[in-house]
């Protein structure tokens, strides 16, 4: 008699673990929403606000500054667009965009040129992180500096290994940290005016293995070079 009781009381148990499993996922989303952040990264501009569907998304947007992920639903159609703080004029927009269901999203408020309009710009992040390595994107944006940029691994002092990555460009690197990992960073034509500045290395003290970054290259006003270290996961 006691078995009988006992066995649906088990069955029930696993049944509502397994609804209950089925629920959470590993990137702490809600089945059906996506995730979505904000970068303004015109030096040039002023601090945006942005819309999706014309309501505002967190928090004004200064130069070189971006929001947290923000949760929305994912499989749904957007219009994105961004004023200048405390105006209600559309400074730019993207019409018609999807965000995918259980993926991370960063939207870029940038120019192609000093004078030109801004743009917007939609980039899928690869957030799933490799226990053994650190996953590197790095994105130039610098649209001031006149000059693509040379990514100098040197983790080979003999050998260093140069990669260059135009204006516009992404590359993603995959590199297992240790303290002899170094990247610098440099223009391909430096001037005069503009000579090789002094950009902040990266190395083992500020990235780590089985973190996903993003390594945005920018230029300030000057057009000198800047790189931002941002964290994904």
């Amino acid at each position: 008699m006691k078995n009988k009781v006992l066995f649906p009381k088990i069955f029930l148990l696993l049944t509502l673990a397994v609804l209950i499993s089925s629920c959470i996922k590993n990137d702490n989303l809600i089945e059906g929403d996506a995730k979505v952040r904000f970068f303004q990264t015109a030096s040039t501009d002023t601090t945006q606000n942005f819309y999706l569907n014309g309501i505002q998304i967190g928090t004004p947007v200064a130069y070189n500054t971006n929001t947290s992920y923000v949760v929305v639903a994912g499989d749904a159609a957007y219009n994105i667009t961004t004023r200048n703080i405390n105006t209600g004029v559309d400074v730019a927009a993207l019409g018609d965009q999807t965000f995918k269901i259980g993926q991370n999203y960063s939207v870029f408020y940038y120019k192609e040129k000093t004078g030109d309009p801004a743009k917007l710009k939609v980039y899928t992040d690869d957030v799933k992180p490799d226990l053994d390595s650190a996953k590197l994107t790095f994105l130039n944006l610098g649209y001031t500096l006149g000059s693509s940029v040379v990514i100098t691994d040197s983790t080979n002092t003999a050998k260093p290994v140069e990669s260059t990555i135009a204006y516009g460009a992404i590359k993603t690197f995959k590199v297992k940290v240790n303290r002899n990992m170094k990247f610098a960073f440099k223009l391909t034509s430096p001037t005069a005016t503009n000579p090789p500045p002094a950009v902040s290395r990266l190395d083992s003290l500020n990235i780590n293995n089985g973190r996903v970054y993003l390594i945005l290259f920018d230029g300030d006003k000057k057009g000198e070079l800047k790189n931002r270290i941002i964290s994904a996961n």
